[in-house]
């Protein structure tokens, strides 16, 4: 089999695959599991070991991230519902003080993306920052789209949410490394998104509905800062103590205990029992012990499903060799490596609209390719987190949301969010191939 026919046949499942995810409106798994199969038949899989093959690169990727995922929505979940998010938000207004508004939207939104989808975030905080805009006689265009970069950025680059969770696993990243690495980058992305929506000045003024439902929130009972920020930040300070650990203190009674404590399962299980306190006397009613949770594992299930399938997709891409030939082709060209996670990232979520679909498949094309092309797993997972966030336009649930409910119009929103996420992700992006240039990552 020529290495032109093996990567002609490549190019064409993917691209097969991205037209009936974006155009034909296929869900993502499908696609993907649509694309896997007609890679393995194409490239002579046997087909005694087609199912089996699919099988095994299903449960091997997600057997390391179903329950971190599940645990992670289960946790945003309860967030959502409590007023956590709320109360984050009304404490950064104080923290950076009404000249510096918009600075509380990115800063409230960034971490409020940890644990909580972009989209989501979006939803729960539209009323106060269209209160903030009313108040501090700023456009809902620069509010709008800087709340929602805030979140889109960690959703990108920051574990525990799906496509982070995904890409580490599918790269073998560490997760305590994964967190670190990406909080690193995206602190800069989310600085430069922010400061390209304070020049957008073009009025527009919120909608009356949100103002309404802003005053509503004055008068809510909501949890107290410390409750409110604990679910978030001890399992990160988990995680990351037990990269810290396995370090400093090999082999230790501390890096054993920490090795169980700081473990994604553990630490992530440990935010979901601390967001319980967010519920007062009502954590033991059906509600809370029952509801909630199946709300949060419909919320990880799609995100499972599309990184097990990724992974399946991988499986064939290793097997056939398909990695190594396209890995070596770059090679020879002298064109930068870690450009091309980057760009692979970029594409598919330009073309799907999906940051979380671009960081997960992004991660499963190259992780085979990862040795020939001498990048790190670190340095390609910073590289697809980045890319996915390239130009966040109309084919998105996000932009959708964000414009719609912030008032824009739709070329308003292409200049505010499809501006902002772009600023974003070259500067992820400029930050990451510094990094690996300088040999850090």
């Amino acid at each position: 089999m020529s290495t032109s026919y093996v990567l002609i046949v490549f190019a064409l499942v993917i691209l097969l695959m991205i037209f009936l995810i974006s155009k034909c409106k296929v869900n993502a798994a499908m696609g993907i599991l649509i694309a896997a199969l007609i890679l393995a038949i194409a490239l002579g899989t046997p087909w005694a070991e087609i199912e089996g093959t699919i099988n095994s690169g299903f449960s091997g990727t997600i057997k390391s991230v179903a329950i971190v995922i599940f645990l992670g929505c289960t946790m945003g979940t309860v967030l959502e519902k409590t007023g956590a998010a709320v109360r984050i938000t009304k404490w950064a207004i104080k923290l950076v003080g009404e000249k510096n508004m918009i600075w509380a939207i990115a800063l409230s939104s960034f971490i409020l993306g940890i644990p909580i989808f972009a989209d989501t975030v979006v939803i729960l905080l539209i009323p106060i920052v269209s209160l903030l805009a009313v108040q501090t006689k700023k456009s809902m265009m620069s509010y709008g789209a800087a709340l929602y970069l805030g979140a889109l950025v960690t959703a990108s680059l920051v574990p525990p949410t799906p496509g982070p969770v995904s890409a580490a696993a599918l790269l073998n990243v560490p997760l305590g490394q994964a967190i670190l690495w990406g909080l690193i980058v995206a602190i800069p992305s989310v600085i430069g998104a922010t400061i390209y929506c304070m020049t957008l000045k073009t009025p527009v003024l919120p909608k009356e509905e949100f103002l309404k439902a802003a005053e509503e929130t004055e008068h809510m009972e909501l949890p107290s800062l410390s409750k409110s920020l604990l679910p978030i930040l001890f399992p990160l300070f988990l995680i990351l103590a037990n990269t810290v650990a396995s370090v400093m203190v090999p082999e230790t009674p501390v890096a054993n205990f920490f090795a169980f404590i700081g473990s994604p399962l553990a630490a992530l299980f440990t935010g979901c029992i601390l967001s319980l306190l967010l519920t007062g006397k009502e954590w033991k009613s059906k509600k809370v012990l029952n509801d909630w949770v199946n709300e949060g594992i419909v919320a990880a299930a799609m995100p499972i499903v599309v990184t097990g399938m990724g992974g399946a997709l991988a499986t064939f891409v290793k097997n056939a060799g398909v990695a190594e030939k396209i890995a070596d082709i770059i090679v020879q060209s002298s064109f930068p490596a870690i450009l091309i996670p980057i760009i692979i990232a970029a594409i598919i979520h330009v073309v799907t609209g999906s940051n979380a679909l671009g960081v997960m498949t992004a991660a499963a094309l190259v992780e085979p390719m990862l040795a020939t092309l001498g990048i790190s797993p670190i340095a390609a997972f910073l590289a697809c987190g980045t890319g996915a966030l390239m130009f966040k336009h109309a084919n998105s649930s996000g932009f959708w949301v964000t414009v719609s409910m912030s008032n824009m119009d739709v070329n308003q929103g292409i200049r505010a969010v499809g501006g902002a996420s772009t600023v974003a992700g070259f500067i992820g992006a400029i930050f990451t191939c510094i990094l690996f240039a300088l040999h850090v990552i």
